[in-house]
């Protein structure tokens, strides 16, 4: 009788004690795509922009709705990415404040995910620094560096600029990948710490700096490693995702690439 006695007092008060906790309270299943840090594919400069948000992340949403998720733009829902399961931060132009950079770590807080994607430009503004800061911000041990990655063995159509890979790291979301990935005005990654490479370039890739246009460029000496293009964090509980070229979820180039289709759903299901 005592030890059921004991057993009931035992039940009652770890009830009561984890009551005392606030559980945090899973995030909706919605994607917040930025577009108000005058991102490249929104930019009212007429060399940075491309097209409209929706026609350019046209690839990424259709995977996005095949998983059950609702995708909102910052421009209308308002930047809130503690609100989201997924924040999209792609090829910004303008700088995070501390505020932004602080309800982006509650979400990371919240076990959420954030994909950051850059994009090479030729001239700063360049979203490589901005994303670079906010990652260094972020603590997720992913560097963003000003450059050019080219491969005149591994490519399309003999394009150096758009390069292709299958040099895949060790870490999970790597793991399901099969095909080539294709990344155009590729910029390169570090990782550090808790960060890990997903994607490295081919060894025959070369990291270039620009002097003043894509015909005129000098390289950088590297080390043996190989370049980092796609690499992932767990930051805070949550994961963060660095991706060197945007324009690897281009729905053109999606639909002409099977790999890079394959490579977000496998970002969106990490």
């Amino acid at each position: 009788m005592k030890r059921l006695l004991v057993l009931v007092v035992c039940t009652v008060m770890l009830l009561t004690i984890s009551g005392c906790f606030p559980r945090v309270k899973p995030l909706p299943k919605a994607v917040l795509i930025d577009d108000t840090h005058n991102n490249i594919f929104t930019s009212s400069i007429d060399e940075y922009s491309t097209s409209a948000s929706s026609d350019y992340f046209e690839g990424i949403i259709t995977i996005l709705y095949s998983r059950g998720y609702e995708v909102a733009y910052s421009s209308e829902a308002g930047f809130n990415p503690q609100n989201y399961a997924i924040v999209i931060l792609s090829m910004p132009l303008q700088a995070y404040t501390p505020t932004e950079i602080a309800a982006l770590n509650a979400q990371l807080g919240k076990k959420g995910k954030i994909i950051m994607m850059d994009l090479l430009v030729e001239v700063p503004p360049s979203s490589t620094f901005f994303l670079d800061a906010l990652s260094d911000g972020l603590n997720t041990g992913i560097g963003f560096v000003w450059g050019l990655v080219t491969d005149t063995v591994n490519n399309i159509g003999g394009n150096k600029l758009v390069i292709t890979s299958d040099n895949f790291g060790a870490h999970p979301i790597a793991s399901t990948l099969s095909n080539k990935i294709a990344m155009m005005f590729t910029t390169k990654l570090t990782v550090e710490g808790n960060a890990s490479a997903v994607v490295y370039a081919e060894n025959s890739a070369v990291f270039l700096t620009y002097v003043s246009s894509l015909e005129e460029q000098a390289s950088i000496p590297q080390a043996s490693d190989p370049i980092p293009i796609v690499a992932a964090s767990s930051v805070n509980g949550g994961k963060v995702v660095a991706i060197s070229s945007a324009y690897a979820f281009h729905g053109t180039l999606m639909g002409i690439v099977p790999g890079n289709t394959e490579l977000f759903e496998a970002i969106v299901d990490w």
